[in-house]
């Protein structure tokens, strides 16, 4: 099944967003994408649109004043935010960054290539993935049975 809802864009890179959705148009990305430039930034666009969040974010660890890190726990920390897939997609290799990340919640951590032609590739798998086959979890609440509901039938 197809996630149909917004991408949302957390980089204070110009040149990195620019790449980015010129990979997008070129694997075939149909979404809306929006951009933030950076974690305060990205946080406000969370409270501006609680009525229409996005399926997907895909967030860069280092921004400056708030960071990818401080973004990633205040959305799934939040109960209203959590079930949000983030995708951390950064420069870094560290395997600290990364452990921190998943310790955060991500819920999965994409090193940019340098090469365009692994970029491009990287970008596609993240579209079929992602945005194509994954299953996104439910609207919290709508359809979990409550412990005991099976009794009152």
């Amino acid at each position: 099944m197809a996630t149909e809802g917004t991408i949302l864009v957390v980089d204070d890179s110009p040149n990195d967003v620019e790449l980015l959705l010129r990979m997008f148009a070129q694997v075939g990305v149909q979404n809306p994408v929006d951009v933030c430039h950076g974690g305060d930034e990205a946080w406000d666009y969370l409270q501006r649109h609680k009525e229409k969040l996005p399926a997907i974010i895909l967030l860069d660890l280092k921004m400056p004043r708030r960071d990818g890190f401080w973004v990633l726990n205040k959305v799934k920390s939040n109960p209203l935010l959590r079930d949000i897939v983030v995708i951390v997609l950064s420069t870094s290799s560290d395997l600290g960054e990364i452990q921190l990340a998943y310790d955060l919640g991500s819920n999965s951590f994409l090193t940019k290539p340098v090469n365009l032609s692994e970029f491009k590739t990287m970008i596609g798998a993240f579209h079929t993935y992602w945005v194509i086959s994954n299953q996104a979890a439910p609207k919290r609440g709508r359809w979990i049975k409550k412990p005991g509901a099976e009794d009152a039938e």
